[in-house]
């Protein structure tokens, strides 16, 4: 019984599917980093406005809020998936030829 011969994936084409992963996980992070700040922007604004009694710009919510929790969502999934990636691409031990 013979078995399929294996092939090898060249190292651009690892290359390429790691940084897809990478990016597409980093896109992910920083979508959910920029809703989680808008919601809670948008409370912390309306609480904001409620107990001042004064009237509410919800402009602040993206500017101060949203924008740098999803900057710094963003930034840490693009280092820790660069990491993990880097990680698993040292220890995977490919068959020998």
């Amino acid at each position: 019984m013979a078995l399929a011969p294996t092939h090898r994936r060249s190292k651009l084409s690892i290359a390429f599917t790691s940084s897809i992963r990478v990016l597409f996980t980093t896109l992910l992070f920083t979508a959910g980093g920029m809703g989680l700040g808008l919601f809670l922007g948008i409370v912390g604004t309306v609480l904001y406005g409620i107990v001042r009694g004064s009237k509410i710009d919800m402009a602040n919510a993206y500017r101060h809020v949203a924008m740098p929790i999803a900057i710094l969502a963003g930034l840490v999934a693009l280092v820790g998936s660069a990491v993990l990636e880097l990680r698993a691409r040292r220890t995977h031990r490919w068959p020998a030829d």
